[in-house]
C-alpha cells in the first residue's frame, strides 16, 4: 500500500510563487506524483489572480457549498480541483473570497511592503479548512505535510481537535520549516478563539513555530544554502530548546537545487516512511 501524503501550502508554482516554497512545492509533489510508494494531493489557497481557465479548475460536486465554523459563524467555502501543469498532481483550491480573491501577487505583504495584519487568521482559516475537507473526500491521509507558518496552525488543530473524531485519529504530521520569518511567525491569542481552541499560553501572541514542532510527529528543516534556517533555528532560544529534545531532520538544499531535487525529494521520503 502506497503511504497517502496530504500537501498543504501556500504556494506551488506556476500558479504563484513569492519565495523559494512555490518551487519546493511543485518540484517534491511532481516526484512523489510518479513514485508508486506515494499518493500525493496538494491543498492550496486559491488566489484571485489564479486563472481558472488557463489552469482549468473544476468544480468538485462533493466540495461545493461546505460549511466551515470560524470564528463564531457559518461560512461557506469551496474547493476546486485541478492538476500542477505538466503533471498529475491534483491540488485542491480552497475558494473564500473574503480572504483570498483580494490578495496581490506578493501574497503576505501589499505592494508597498507593508505585511497584512491578518495573514494568521487567514492561514488559520485554510488550515482548518485544509483538515475539515478530508471527511468530504472520503480520504484519509497517512501524513499530513505542513509546509512553513502558513501552516503552522495544522499540527495542534488536529491534535486537539480533529482528532476527537475517530476519522483523523491516525494521521500523523510533520512540520517542514523553509524560512526564518519573525514577522508572520507570532499569530494573535485571538485567533485561538477564532477557532475555538484555547491557547497554549495566555501570551497575546503565540509563536506558531513552537506551537507545530511541540504538536508534529517529526520537523523537518529544509536548509537553503542563501537562507541558512538551521543556523537561525539553532540560534533562536525557543526553537533551539525543542530541537535538542525532538527529533528533527535537516535537508540541505543548494543554493541553485537545478538537478538536485530527485536527491531531495528522496531524503525527505525516508524520513516520511519511517514514521
Amino acid at each position: 500500500m502506497p503511504l497517502n501524503l496530504y500537501f498543504a501550502t501556500s504556494e506551488v508554482a506556476p500558479f504563484c510563487g513569492a519565495y523559494s516554497l512555490s518551487t519546493f512545492s511543485r518540484r517534491i509533489t511532481t516526484i512523489y506524483n510518479e513514485d508508486p510508494d506515494l499518493n500525493i494531493r496538494v491543498v492550496h489557497p486559491k488566489y484571485g489572480f489564479i486563472s481558472e481557465r488557463k489552469y482549468i479548475l473544476r468544480e468538485v460536486i462533493r466540495l461545493k457549498d461546505l460549511p466551515i465554523e470560524f470564528d463564531g459563524k457559518e461560512n461557506i467555502i469551496n474547493l476546486k480541483s485541478a492538476f500542477i501543469p505538466e503533471s498529475r498532481v491534483q491540488v485542491y483550491f480552497l475558494q473564500y473570497n473574503e480572504y483570498f480573491k483580494p490578495l496581490p501577487e506578493l501574497l503576505y505583504k501589499a505592494r508597498n511592503g507593508r505585511v497584512y495584519k491578518d495573514n494568521d487568521e487567514k492561514f488559520s482559516f485554510f488550515s482548518k479548512v485544509a483538515l475539515s475537507a478530508l471527511k468530504d473526500l472520503f480520504w484519509a491521509p497517512d501524513i499530513v505535510l505542513c509546509n512553513d507558518w502558513q501552516t503552522a496552525m495544522i499540527p495542534g488543530l488536529l491534535n486537539n481537535k480533529f482528532k476527537q473524531d475517530e476519522f483523523y485519529q491516525e494521521m500523523k504530521t510533520v512540520f517542514l520549516l523553509h524560512s526564518w520569518n519573525d514577522t508572520n511567525r507570532y499569530y494573535s491569542k485571538d485567533i485561538f478563539a477564532k477557532l475555538n481552541m484555547e491557547p497554549p499560553t495566555n501570551d497575546n501572541v503565540q509563536d506558531m513555530l513552537k506551537i507545530a514542532m511541540d504538536n508534529s510527529d517529526s520537523i523537518i528543516i529544509i536548509d537553503n544554502e542563501k537562507e541558512k534556517v538551521h543556523e537561525k533555528a539553532m540560534a533562536d532560544p525557543v526553537i533551539s530548546k525543542i530541537l535538542d529534545n525532538k527529533k528533527h531532520h535537516v535537508i540541505p538544499v543548494p543554493a541553485n537545487p537545478i538537478g538536485k531535487w530527485s536527491g531531495i525529494a528522496k531524503s525527505i521520503k525516508t524520513v516520511l516512511q519511517e514514521i
